[in-house]
């Protein structure tokens, strides 16, 4: 029932800055702006292949995207999965007890959808939608970055939340390996892969998880990392990427970035990847 990442949603507090380097730095096309008066919120979306990013600026002090930039700073703020019957998904939610912040759909700013609690997810916060018509077969752009490649969500429980995954939407574990303490998880509902990242022995009084990272894959990292530094972005060296290929991260934010951690990869190089 789910086919994809629809968006990844961003808080932030400029919508001109953050537009400055999604838009204008990255060459994403914006698809869609206006209000969205029920969340107290201006939003933009930005097409990245077959998905989205939102950027989301409050309007209003009892918004909740204002409460999450008031607790936590700009950044990574929902992912918002596709499905093709929203009514029927969250019915099967209901009747599997998930914890739903919506208990039935809604509309929202890009179709009809329902976001589960935080501790669904042991933190981060998950959205399902049904794309209204209008969102169908956006213009991609042509600029250097052509997809999201993953999205990363650091979790207290990695195998909890895989099963959660796989119980409530039918995604399934792609892989998993250990590295010292650490386990990393890999997951693939469509183009995008969630990449679950948490200790190899979930603590006993775990802290809430949280989406920590967003990397777009793209072709031509040398020119486009250049361009970042012109621009005045704290850019670091394009180096082997574990998946192959090579990847650069803007390192401690940047203007617009919105304090989102952002890698760049580029598969032109590589033979193959791993996950």
């Amino acid at each position: 029932m789910i086919t994809d990442v629809h968006h990844v949603g961003i808080a932030v507090r400029d919508m001109t800055a953050a537009l400055s380097f999604y838009a204008e730095a990255l060459g994403l096309p914006v698809v869609k702006q206006g209000e969205a008066p029920a969340r107290g919120a201006r939003v933009a979306l930005l097409a990245v292949g077959g998905s989205y990013l939102e950027l989301v600026q409050p309007t209003t002090e009892d918004s909740p995207f204002a409460h999450h930039i008031a607790q936590r700073g700009e950044g990574l703020h929902h992912v918002a999965l596709r499905t093709d019957d929203v009514e029927a998904l969250v019915g099967a939610l209901r009747d599997k007890e998930a914890p739903l912040l919506d208990a039935e759909p809604r509309q929202g700013f890009t179709g009809r959808l329902s976001f589960l609690a935080p501790e669904a997810m042991d933190g981060p916060l998950l959205e399902v939608v049904q794309p209204s018509p209008d969102m169908e077969g956006s213009d991609a752009g042509d600029g250097p970055v052509t997809r999201i490649d993953h999205v990363v969500l650091r979790l207290p429980d990695v195998g909890g939340v895989c099963r959660r995954l796989r119980d409530y939407f039918g995604v399934e574990t792609k892989r998993t390996f250990e590295r010292g303490e650490m386990r990393f998880s890999f997951l693939r509902p469509g183009d995008v892969i969630l990449e679950l990242i948490g200790p190899k022995t979930p603590p006993s009084e775990p802290r809430p998880g949280s989406i920590a990272g967003l990397a777009f894959e793209v072709a031509g990292i040398d020119a486009l990392t250049a361009d970042l530094k012109a621009r005045g972005l704290p850019v670091g060296e394009p180096h082997p990427a574990l998946q192959g290929g090579r990847i650069v991260s803007v390192h401690g934010g940047g203007p617009g970035v919105a304090g989102v951690p952002v890698a760049f990869i580029d598969f032109s190089d590589a033979a193959g990847r791993s996950s």
